[in-house]
């Protein structure tokens, strides 16, 4: 084992990485082996146990042992508990994704609130090798396929080239105590099952599975690097804003346009919803949409594309009379300040209004079918005025209309009424907004 950590660690760079360290202590035998082989070469240690609140007496066994065995190598340690199960009900996911969540979210606080440098986690050879065959089954890409990374970012794995025997054979040759989860045995768990009844027949076929799979996931990697890459590269020369032009985007190879829709989403889309874009991406015309997963939508704008959530796309109708002061419109998430003096503090000048042109109290509301304003000399359609200035129709249920008796006054930042633009000289309303 400890020539494979050697290997790892000079392959995958993490030597410097590996003075100030979190350690991901559960006291298994994975974990109990990393402990034991960093303890005395890195400058400092920090152990991480986390109940997870799944096996009762069993996980409050597990704690303790940890306890034990960290008071004697004169190691701290911290320990967190973590109802899973309630957590995962509330997320509407499996309980296996919410541990890993959680666990990742713990240990990154205490990486930034104490400085250190890595997060050392157990995971081995056979660990890989059950998390590509998980992936193959659920059908995953390249991405999926390139299984559990070595280093990725300040999370290091050093035993990721050794296998479960050879860890084992490691404990017992340095008498290293350890204990047994009993979910471990339960197969009703995916990876537990893939581990009892998948992997075992496989090595039956190749006794060196851990290898092959270690090279497949190695050469995954270095073509998953290139995409990445060039996806990158393609983002940052054109896509402002998350726009994305569509000549840009129809003109890629597909995977790399596949992983640009997938960083550019924000979400974890599966495969299904890339496909879904990348056909919409073929035929789609302007203003149109398509709701993905995870409350994401997509949507062509004239010459772009942007992924949008679904909940922006959902008018929402209010009407306020405006009073002087601030005004919240919770609908739209837009505070306007309806004044004669400076700004309020963090918001900013929006627009003034002449005094005398304006008929009656002045209300916001949202914008109807229909609606127009006399604007350079000219009543206008506000559908109009929106089209010619390209204002993206995601967002034209979120500008207010400004209204007195007399109708629309001004759209801010679009236009004004004919006479109601007013400057600082005047005798004048000003507006000042901010998102609330």
């Amino acid at each position: 084992m400890e020539e494979r950590i050697r290997l790892a660690m000079a392959e995958l760079g993490m030597h410097s990485a590996c003075q100030k360290v979190i350690i991901g202590f559960s006291g298994g035998a994975d974990s109990s082996a990393l402990l034991h082989y960093f303890k005395d070469k890195a400058h400092q240690v920090v152990c991480v146990h986390i109940n997870h609140m799944i096996r009762g007496d069993e996980a409050q066994r597990d704690e303790e042992f940890c306890r034990r065995i960290c008071q004697g190598y004169g190691v701290e340690l911290v320990c967190h508990k973590i109802d899973i199960p309630s957590l995962a009900r509330e997320r509407g996911q499996g309980i296996e994704q919410t541990a890993r969540e959680e666990r990742y979210r713990v240990f990154n606080e205490l990486l930034e609130a104490r400085g250190f440098d890595a997060i050392l986690t157990a995971h081995n050879a056979n660990d890989n090798a059950e998390s590509v065959i998980f992936n193959l089954v659920r059908g995953s890409g390249a991405n999926g396929m390139s299984g559990i990374k070595g280093k990725n970012g300040k999370i290091l794995r050093p035993l990721i080239l050794a296998t479960r025997a050879q860890i084992l054979e490691y404990c017992e040759k340095n008498n290293i105590e350890f204990v047994n989860d009993s979910t471990n045995d339960s197969t009703e768990y995916t990876r537990n099952y893939l581990r009892h009844e998948i992997v075992p027949w496989l090595l039956k076929l190749n006794p060196s599975l851990d290898s092959a799979i270690y090279r497949l996931t190695a050469s995954l990697r270095t073509d998953d690097d290139f995409i990445l890459a060039e996806a990158t590269r393609f983002i940052d020369a054109y896509c402002d804003g998350g726009k994305i032009p569509a000549d840009k985007i129809a003109s890629l190879h597909d995977s790399v346009r596949a992983r640009v829709l997938k960083l550019l989403s924000g979400e974890n889309l599966d495969y299904k919803a890339i496909s879904h874009c990348i056909d919409f991406i073929s035929r789609s015309e302007c203003s149109e949409v398509i709701n993905l997963c995870k409350g994401v939508s997509f949507k062509r704008e004239r010459d772009y594309f942007i992924f949008i959530k679904t909940s922006a796309l959902l008018s929402s109708e209010f009407e306020i009379t405006l009073r002087a002061g601030v005004n919240y419109i919770e609908q739209i998430g837009v505070a306007i300040a309806y004044m004669t003096d400076s700004a309020p503090n963090g918001m900013e000048h929006c627009l003034t209004l002449y005094l005398k042109d304006i008929s009656g109290p002045l209300v916001a509301r949202s914008r109807k079918e229909g609606d127009t304003i006399r604007h350079g000399k000219m009543t206008k359609r506000v559908k109009r005025i929106f089209n010619d200035r390209k204002i993206p129709t995601h967002l034209r249920d979120k500008i207010p209309m400004l209204c007195d008796d007399k109708g629309i006054v001004a759209i801010p930042g679009v236009a004004v009424r004919d006479g109601a633009k007013g400057s600082e000289k005047d005798i004048a309303l000003k507006f000042y907004a901010k998102q609330a």
